[in-house]
């Protein structure tokens, strides 16, 4: 699709878009809006101007990865799935290195068939056991875990993070996650914070099963956690991981409280069983951070309440599931 424009009904647009598996060119006819940046929206673009040259310089600088064909790779994409389509597998199948696509199906919901790609029908045993056991079905030497709700953006995304990985002799390195244009600001604040622009790969503390590659041989010798959550955290903490920051991947989700009180609730409990500090040890503590709620707020508007209310509900009661077990 064509785009001019980038005001709000114009991200709707190419965000359908993007999902779709349309690409978009945006030939930016007016200012760059304030509020997005132009390292978020190149990567998403298949081509893109703005007819200023500063600017086109930054569009230039910031997309995606293109195809440079390295035919000496060999990669599986392994995709847990439990509902429609994985929205990835598409640009996983269009790499510049030959990419085997591996669809974990599981849940009643779950695809029967993706074009190109081999589903196998399994139950749904957590993120960890699910994700291991499906090192059984993976015979290339690189392995890349990612989920159904994740785009890989540009046609060397895959290459990008095996030549990070093997630049740092990494065990796994993780991808750039990037919002989707009409993300809510709090979610591309977080996002920046979490997977920050950069030029260079660099080491850290974990990776992402949102979209990281792995080395086979190290998984085989020391699988993921049988864990429910935070696989990728609790088998980092005895690895070396890396961060490749020009690998993007166009993944976030709309911000619900329910889904976002589930989500911290089994993540900070996770945390503290692998004897992490909590971000909220008591109820004490949850009072205290009432105030920083209202910053977010303050930013993104009342809408956003709820939403911080329950991430913070999430975190204390997290807590204390981890101390009660």
């Amino acid at each position: 699709m064509e785009l001019t424009a980038l005001g709000p009904a114009d991200r709707a647009r190419m965000g359908a878009a993007l999902r779709r598996g349309e690409p978009v060119r945006l030939d930016l006819r007016g200012p760059f809006p304030r509020d997005l940046r132009v390292d978020e929206v190149a990567p998403l673009c298949h081509e893109a101007r703005a007819g200023d040259p500063e600017l086109d310089r930054a569009l230039a600088a910031w997309a995606p990865p293109p195809a440079r064909p390295r035919p000496d790779l060999r990669v599986t994409a392994v995709i847990p799935c439990s509902r429609g389509q994985p929205l990835g597998a598409r640009a996983l199948l269009a790499q510049d290195v030959p990419v085997r696509v591996l669809v974990l199906s599981n849940g009643p919901d779950g695809p029967r068939a993706v074009p190109g790609a081999e589903v196998l029908r399994v139950p749904w045993e957590g993120h960890g056991r699910t994700r291991a056991r499906a090192l059984a079905h993976v015979r290339d030497p690189w392995v890349l875990f990612t989920v159904d709700d994740a785009l890989p953006l540009g046609a060397g995304f895959v290459r990008t993070l095996v030549e990070a990985a093997e630049a740092g002799g990494y065990d796994a390195v993780m991808a750039r996650q990037v919002p989707w244009p009409d993300s809510d600001p709090v979610t591309r604040r977080r996002l920046r914070a979490w997977t920050p622009a950069g030029r260079t790969p660099v080491e850290v503390p974990q990776v992402d099963d949102v979209a990281a590659l792995y080395r086979t041989e190290v998984l085989r010798r020391e699988p993921l956690p049988d864990v429910p959550i935070a696989e990728d955290l609790a088998w980092s903490r005895d690895h070396r991981t890396g961060y490749a920051p020009l690998a993007p991947v166009a993944h976030a989700h709309r911000r619900r409280p329910a889904a976002l009180f589930a989500r911290e609730r089994a993540m900070h409990a996770m945390r503290v069983r692998l004897g992490l500090p909590p971000t909220v040890p008591d109820l004490r503590a949850a009072v205290a951070a009432l105030p920083g709620v209202l910053r977010p707020v303050l930013a993104a508007g009342p809408a956003e309440l709820p939403n911080q209310l329950a991430e913070l509900a999430g975190q204390w009661l997290g807590a204390r599931d981890a101390r009660r077990d």
